[in-house]
């Protein structure tokens, strides 16, 4: 069951890629993208992520897997510094034009690459979100990095390296899915040393989501 949920997930997600709009609103705000950048417009996790940011005022943020940037831009109201960090070229294309169309270039900047490694020098964050890929299989283009982590190997490098850049007290805010094994999500955060909550918890027709709070003592 767990198989054939995700093959029909993937399905959809393929489908609505190729033929879906260009234009995306999502809480009031429009996003530009194109068929190689996720598409949140039928998928509940762009806004429910959104909806449910913690961000305090004047925050330092970073926000892996920006895609066409709705969080790093969602923060930037009341961050005072954004880094979006996607390593889909495409992506990066896309959500540096929502920031511009969003005049919020003084506030987020966006940069290509994979996980923390466009970082040139060593960041400290008050939070860092992820909406990571979840589905089981290998990225074989760019827009395939916004849905496959094999055996959860990116899930494993981000904890591995995510507390090394958060100030004393900063935390992950973490989207995950039902069908993709949370509890094993957070095995692997935990060996690491992440403690967790739950700071919200939507149950659509096909699946649930969790919206995660991460930390860990230093």
């Amino acid at each position: 069951m767990f198989s054939i949920r995700q093959s029909i997930s993937i399905w959809l997600i393929k489908l609505i890629q190729q033929f879906g709009p260009r234009n995306v609103n999502v809480l009031g705000r429009t996003y530009e993208i194109s068929k190689d950048v996720f598409n949140p417009k039928y998928y509940f996790t762009s806004q429910f992520m959104a909806k449910n940011m913690i961000i305090p005022m004047g925050a330092v943020v970073l926000d892996i897997g920006t895609g066409s940037g709705i969080q790093a831009i969602t923060a930037g109201l009341t961050a005072s510094k954004v880094i979006a960090i996607d390593i889909n070229p495409e992506a990066v294309k896309y959500a540096e034009k929502n920031v511009k169309a969003n005049k919020l270039e003084h506030t987020v900047s966006v940069l290509e690459g994979d996980l923390f490694s466009p970082l040139k020098q060593k960041s400290f964050f008050d939070t860092i979100l992820l909406t990571p890929p979840y589905m089981e299989g290998e990225p074989q283009t760019g827009f395939e990095h916004a849905l496959y982590d094999r055996n959860k190997q990116l899930i494993r490098r981000f904890f591995r390296e995510a507390g090394n850049y958060l100030k004393p007290g900063g935390y992950v805010q973490m989207l995950y899915s039902s069908i993709a094994g949370p509890d094993h999500a957070l095995d692997i955060s935990a060996e690491f040393g992440w403690k967790h909550d739950v700071i919200a918890h939507e149950k659509t027709f096909s699946e649930s989501f969790y919206i995660y709070k991460l930390w860990i003592n230093s």
